[in-house]
């Protein structure tokens, strides 16, 4: 199977899950009800958030989504103008394109994400989030990689 063809399935994956976890955590809990699953680090908190990252931005659905567009659309020129990627950028646009897929889906049906994994010493965020985290980090290290490799080929 080509590499391209396990972006949209990576990114399905992502986004189903997403929306499966939320699913389930909307239809089980109160907003603002915490559930210990790993105490005293990990919980599973109900939270609604109409930001970015930490809540920053709140009230910005309407830029989170036109730059959700714009990152899927610029990925998608990249694809179709690329003609070789590597493992490491498949998984990579597979996850990023399935996180802003699922937070893109919230912002616009709701105006905002529903956020679940919540590490006590860090934040609260959810599967989309974790997916174009990730995402973002393997294609950051694919272009590294192909750098590094690129200038040693020249020397």
């Amino acid at each position: 199977m080509r590499l391209k063809t396990w972006i949209p399935v990576i990114a399905v994956v992502i986004f189903a899950l997403d929306r499966w976890v939320q699913v389930v955590v909307s239809s089980h809990m109160t907003p603002g009800q915490s559930i210990p699953v790993l105490p005293p680090v990990l919980w599973i908190t109900y939270i609604t958030n109409s930001g970015a990252a930490f809540s920053l931005l709140r009230h910005g659905a309407p830029l989170f989504i036109v730059i959700a567009f714009a990152i899927l659309i610029g990925l998608a020129i990249y694809l179709i103008r690329t003609a070789q990627i590597s493992r490491v950028f498949a998984v990579g646009a597979g996850l990023l394109a399935g996180g802003t897929a699922g937070n893109l889906w919230d912002r616009m049906v709701s105006g905002r994400v529903v956020d679940y994994i919540h590490f006590r010493f860090f934040a609260i965020f959810n599967v989309a989030d974790m997916g174009i985290v990730v995402g973002i980090l393997l294609i950051v290290y694919d272009f590294w990689r192909k750098d590094q490799l690129d200038g040693k080929a020249s020397h």
